[in-house]
């Protein structure tokens, strides 16, 4: 990998890309690892079924709350202090929610620590776009994502186990010790970009917080239609992905029966096809560019999304006709989401912090309303109708992204920044 773009050497870069994965790592856990706990969490509470997928949904809502405001604050005063400030809010929510004593709490609790998520793609991640060059960057995210995929692969399976011995409150309690060391190595090893000249002399600069030069800069995203496009792909694209880990408690445990151990045994071929999709991502890299290497990852994931809705309507409605199409989507979703990003985040010369808040919004935004979609939908709890709910986003998910890639403009002067 070659050499950062700003004056830091290239061990610290990946050390900071170390911590920030542990981060990002505990903040799906954090889910992954209570889902098939949920039906014990609503079982204490005397809760509804539907708060086992709302539970999802009040923490993905909280991942968008911050964002378009962590944005221009890191463009203004840079991203380290902002991220440090995310880590400790993270901790801090994740312990109240160990001490929730009703529902209400318990989801509210949620969103709340669902806000650490606004941190990682709004600032961490950013970072990692600005001090590295395109191929790098897709590169090294990649290798991250092959790490944080370890949390929705191992995270049921080992909050399965825990659950059978131990109370639910105590998987906060433990993320919140190892939230306290991913603190610590973002304090000790976070760089900060903004202010810096890169190598190739391009200049982060810091970005007036005045209310008219932030409502611009939102302005000429929101009439960026590359940029807008693309941002609802990502969410589409990962509507799937987010339904399937809201829902397959309900239904492989509620309906078919499973335990939960077996529930978590059948997470692990589903993610596993993420990783090698991720490592698939390495080789593409050194083969094609990033709107080839998108188009690649489409194909797959059109295809296999298909198969979610075929399958259970031809055969059988049996959970296991969705498993085929779904294992292919995750592959397919480990190849296409980082250069899909990489691409959106740079479709426009605004500020990155900005760019990146507005993205991340929109995408999450897109997610959450299509869990509360497929939660309604599965309300009959018929597994053809949620592949039938896959295949159609994923039609959607082609339509948004023909556009966003039809309207990109090459050669964008990332100089030409509002400040």
């Amino acid at each position: 990998m070659a050499k950062p773009l700003i004056n830091i050497t290239h061990k610290q870069a990946l050390i900071f890309a170390a911590f920030l994965v542990l981060y990002e790592f505990l903040t799906y856990i954090s889910n992954d690892m209570i889902m098939p706990g949920m039906i014990k969490v609503v079982e204490a509470f005397k809760g509804s079924e539907s708060a086992v997928a709302t539970s999802l949904t009040a923490y993905l809502l909280g991942g968008a709350s911050l964002q378009l405001f962590l944005g221009p604050i890191s463009d203004r005063y840079g991203r380290r202090p902002v991220m440090i400030s995310g880590a400790i809010l993270f901790f801090v929510c994740t312990m109240f929610i160990a001490c929730s004593n009703s529902m209400d709490q318990f989801l509210i609790a949620r969103f709340f620590q669902g806000m650490g998520l606004c941190f990682i793609g709004v600032i961490g991640y950013a970072t990692l776009q600005e001090i590295f060059s395109e191929m790098d960057a897709i590169r090294l995210i990649a290798i991250m994502a092959n790490v944080s995929i370890l949390a929705p692969l191992i995270g049921p399976l080992l909050g399965a186990v825990f659950i059978l011995y131990f109370s639910w409150r105590f998987i906060f309690i433990i993320i919140g010790v190892f939230a306290l060391l991913a603190l610590w190595g973002l304090w000790r090893y976070m760089p900060e970009p903004v202010g810096q000249t890169k190598r190739d002399g391009e200049k982060i600069r810091r970005i007036s917080l005045s209310p008219a030069v932030v409502a611009k800069n939102y302005k000429d995203l929101f009439f960026n239609r590359s940029f807008v496009c693309g941002s609802v792909a990502l969410g589409l694209m990962s509507i799937p992905c987010v339904a399937w880990i809201a829902l397959s408690p309900v239904i492989m445990i509620s309906d078919a029966q499973l335990s939960v151990v077996q529930y978590g045994l059948w997470q692990l071929p589903v993610f596993s096809a993420a990783i090698l999709g991720n490592w698939s991502l390495l080789h593409l890299t050194h083969k094609g560019t990033a709107k080839k290497i998108v188009w690649i990852g489409t194909g797959i994931l059109f295809l296999s999304l298909l198969a979610c809705y075929l399958l259970p309507l031809t055969v059988s409605s049996h959970y296991i006709w969705l498993m085929p199409g779904l294992i292919m989507y995750f592959f397919g979703l480990g190849v296409t989401n980082a250069p899909l990003t990489r691409i959106v985040l740079f479709s426009t010369p605004v500020a990155k912090g900005t760019a990146s808040a507005l993205m991340n919004v929109l995408s999450m935004s897109i997610q959450a309303l299509g869990i509360e979609g497929a939660n309604i939908l599965y309300s009959a709890h018929n597994n053809v109708y949620f592949g039938m709910y896959c295949a159609l986003v994923g039609v959607v998910y082609l339509i948004f992204l023909s556009s966003a890639i039809r309207l990109s403009k090459p050669g964008i002067d990332e100089d030409a920044v509002t400040d």
